[in-house]
């Protein structure tokens, strides 16, 4: 710290006596965990730091850090909003011109760019005639609760504009399910104009599954509460998985896909449906970003000790200062054909986030806008002795044709549907409306399966499975909860329960009736939820 200006007030000391206070003054100054500045003169031309400022600074302890013309450069500035503060207006500055008490918030830009936001706050300092020689600064670096405001505020416009991107995204396909249905009424006997109203429905119901699926997933493992069941595949059968999910929106916008695969395995030890859903994502924001007739390619390969899977466009591109955005949740950039193309933002989310749990990496890149991008995934190689195996050479399951079956649902319209469903695969089904029912019928029917809702009033599918277990034939059927309930909660309440598999309304009818076809203790395929 250099010397400091007079303390008349101390002169009725003796000399040596004022000498050691000022030495003490000095010492506590400079060894104060607060930043602090003095300015030594009253043009502010010579302004030291303590210890904790320097640091703050990133500068030495004996530098003069005033930015007053003439006393070189200090090697930080001072900015109010982004823009360089006049010399007239700097804290210090202005105190001892206009002699009084300053409090403002400022930034502080180092040497190196970074950005400190500050709560500064001057005050002069005056000898016993009342004129000033200099002033005092004391700074409170607050640069963690602005940047948690910003993020704050950051959060809750994306989270006004997720709502009404969900709003917009519900309401897409309801419109043309409600128009459907309305045709469906008044051209019944018309059987060209039915089907294309039931095609359509079915598009839109697959579409609002979705949406639903992928908000259920999103929040499930932001809060590791997923369910990851991880084996030995070959990841040619995830890309190539990924690429059916996705072929019909490629080809809608008539796009050219290039699929390079090698003609070797690729092993890995993931989640066969988690890790498909990853790619099917990336897949989906290719096709969904790149004008019709684009190109994308899909790579994958053996880099050292990495399996390394690319999905590259020649779409819009993304901004360099979105880039470190994209993965966020409901993030969708500015793009340079289109604000939006649909979809809730959480897509790009949900596959780093299933990437990052298989231990990988994931990376997005792009020149800018119009120029393409490129999602890059990068997935540990298993150990060399582990068993290796393709999920491919899984024997697909049995067909249910001669299985008594019982659907139980208080919804008559679900239960009598699905019903029908489970009839044209060859089953023979019985289906009843309430708890008590389905005891009845499981004890005279003979059912080798019931499917359960769980939801239904008075006795519920957990009390049924509950008396089921219980019974005299409780160990050789097979229950599978069919509900709209499908939290870790609710699914571990179907395990006490003693139900076999839990699955979430609307059901893919290939999951329920791989799980039919099984034998009751055989582990459910590898595709499934």
């Amino acid at each position: 710290m250099a010397e400091w200006g007079p303390f008349e007030a101390l002169d009725t000391l003796g000399a040596e006596e004022l000498r050691k206070r000022l030495e003490s003054l000095r010492a506590i100054i400079e060894r104060a965990p607060v930043p602090i500045a003095i300015a030594h003169d009253p043009e502010c031309r010579f302004i030291s730091a303590n210890r904790a400022l320097a640091s703050l600074l990133r500068l030495p302890t004996d530098a003069n850090i005033s930015l007053t013309p003439l006393a070189g450069d200090p090697g930080y500035r001072i900015q109010r909003r982004g823009v360089d503060m006049p010399r007239e207006e700097l804290p210090m500055q202005y105190a001892i011109a206009h002699r009084t008490s300053v409090s403002n918030e400022i930034e502080i830009v180092r040497a190196d760019g970074s950005v400190l936001y500050v709560q500064n706050d001057v005050e002069p300092l005056y000898d016993t005639h009342g004129r000033i020689y200099g002033c005092v600064s004391v700074c409170v670096d607050i640069t963690d609760r602005m940047l948690a405001e910003t993020a704050l505020r950051d959060a809750d416009r994306r989270k006004d504009e997720f709502l009404a991107t969900l709003s917009h995204e519900l309401r897409n396909p309801l419109a043309p399910l409600r128009t459907a249905l309305e045709l469906m009424r008044i051209a019944r006997d018309d059987r060209a104009v039915v089907d294309k109203a039931r095609a359509t429905m079915e598009r839109q119901l697959l579409h609002l599954v979705r949406i639903t699926d992928d908000l259920l997933d999103v929040s499930r493992i932001t809060q590791n509460k997923v369910e990851f069941r991880r084996e030995r595949i070959d990841l040619r059968a995830v890309v190539h998985s990924a690429v059916e999910a996705t072929r019909p929106m490629i080809d809608e916008h008539a796009h050219m896909l290039e699929e390079d695969v090698p003609a070797v395995p690729l092993w890995a030890d993931a989640d066969f449906t988690r890790l498909s859903q990853a790619l099917s994502n990336l897949l989906n924001n290719a096709a969904k970003y790149t004008p019709n007739g684009g190109q994308i390619t899909l790579r994958a390969e053996q880099r050292g000790t990495h399996v390394v899977v690319s999905v590259r466009d020649n779409g819009a591109g993304i901004r360099a200062e979105v880039l470190g955005q994209v993965f966020d949740p409901f993030v969708q950039g500015e793009r340079s054909y289109s604000r939006s193309k649909g979809g809730l933002g959480i897509g790009l989310t949900l596959a780093r986030s299933i990437v990052l749990l298989h231990g990988g990496t994931i990376e997005a890149r792009s020149a800018g806008l119009g120029q393409g991008s490129e999602f890059v995934v990068h997935l540990p190689l298993p150990p060399p002795s582990a068993e290796t195996r393709s999920i491919e050479s899984r024997r697909p399951a049995t067909r249910i044709a001669g299985q008594r079956i019982l659907v139980v649902d208080d919804n008559i319209d679900a239960a009598e549907s699905l019903g029908a469903l489970l009839r044209c695969l060859g089953a023979d089904v019985v289906t009843v409306h309430d708890g008590p029912a389905a005891l009845e019928a499981l004890r005279t029917e003979k059912a080798s399966a019931a499917v359960l809702d769980i939801g239904m009033p008075g006795m519920d599918g957990y009390e049924v499975a509950r008396r089921v277990r219980s019974g005299p034939r409780g160990n050789d059927i097979k229950l599978i909860a069919l509900t709209g309930w499908g939290n870790d909660e609710d699914r571990r309440r179907s395990r006490e329960a003693g139900i076999d598999h839990h699955l979430v309304k609307p059901v893919d009818l290939h999951v329920l009736e791989d799980l039919l076809a099984a034998r009751r203790g055989e582990p459910r395929p590898a595709n499934l939820h």
